[in-house]
């Protein structure tokens, strides 16, 4: 079963349900659609392919890159000079820990969630963790030509 996203997949039931003041079924039919925003209908527009120019901010500002929060091998020595440094006194400790950012975590795991968190995520959660792409639909502009004309010859 495919998510329901947009409006348009829902046909005219969320219309039906405002129009009969059927307020549960509004309700249910609006709480299938996606949160995100950005995966709506309208802002599904074409990919722009010119070449963009790839500016690395921290190599003209000359700043390095932040550490990554897990445990790496280059720590060990890191911390041997750390109780260098804490033999010397807590000022020296205190000054070591600013210059040199110790490890949070001894794994870096982005997609680390405990089973009871992923359990209460919504449907539209789980397939954005789960790293599931929408296609999105593609549109027929003749199918509109096609409508208007109809409607044209009706008022006529």
């Amino acid at each position: 079963m495919q998510p329901i996203i947009n409006e348009w997949q829902l046909g005219d039931r969320l219309g039906k349900a405002l129009q009969h003041q059927q307020r549960a079924d509004f309700a249910l039919w609006l709480a299938f659609l996606s949160p995100a925003v950005e995966e709506m209908a309208e802002f599904q527009t074409p990919v722009n392919q010119a070449a963009q120019p790839k500016h690395d901010l921290y190599q003209q500002l000359a700043v390095s890159r932040r550490r990554p929060f897990a445990y790496q091998t280059t720590d060990e020595q890191a911390l041997l000079q750390q109780s260098q440094a804490a033999q010397q006194g807590l000022a020296q400790l205190k000054l070591y820990s600013y210059l040199q950012e110790q490890p949070w975590v001894w794994q870096e795991d982005k997609r680390k969630l405990e089973p009871q968190v992923i359990a209460n995520l919504d449907l539209h959660c789980r397939r954005r963790l789960a790293g599931d792409k929408i296609i999105p639909s593609v549109s027929d502009e003749t199918a509109l030509y096609e409508i208007l004309e109809q409607l044209s010859a009706i008022q006529v």
